[in-house]
């Protein structure tokens, strides 16, 4: 994965994309997941990350993919259920992320 911004766009992309470069492997995994993905709640996120990547606990893959949000890799994109019926966040990769290599 390989961190891009245009030289169009302003500098807080350029910032993001820098701030890419020091992913770690979890977090790196994550990302492909959630990229590969239209949109995800936790719980989606968690059951495609192990179906690709074996067992994990889900505390990891949310940890994650709280810690890319932070960075602004993943953003919150509405709202849902969980499979109990509790309201739940719908995350995707933000636009920066979704064309990397």
């Amino acid at each position: 994965m390989r961190p891009v911004a245009r030289r169009t766009d302003p500098s807080t992309s350029h910032e993001a994309a820098w701030s890419l470069r020091d992913l770690g492997d979890l977090q790196r995994r994550v990302l492909a997941v959630i990229d590969s993905m239209t949109a995800a709640t936790d719980e989606q996120l968690v059951d495609a990350y192990i179906a690709e990547h074996g067992p994990v606990s889900p505390s990891t893959v949310r940890t994650r993919r709280r810690e890319l949000q932070d960075i602004g890799a993943i953003v919150v994109v509405g709202r849902g259920v969980t499979r109990g019926g509790r309201p739940c966040q719908v995350f995707q990769t933000a636009p920066l992320t979704a064309s990397q290599a």
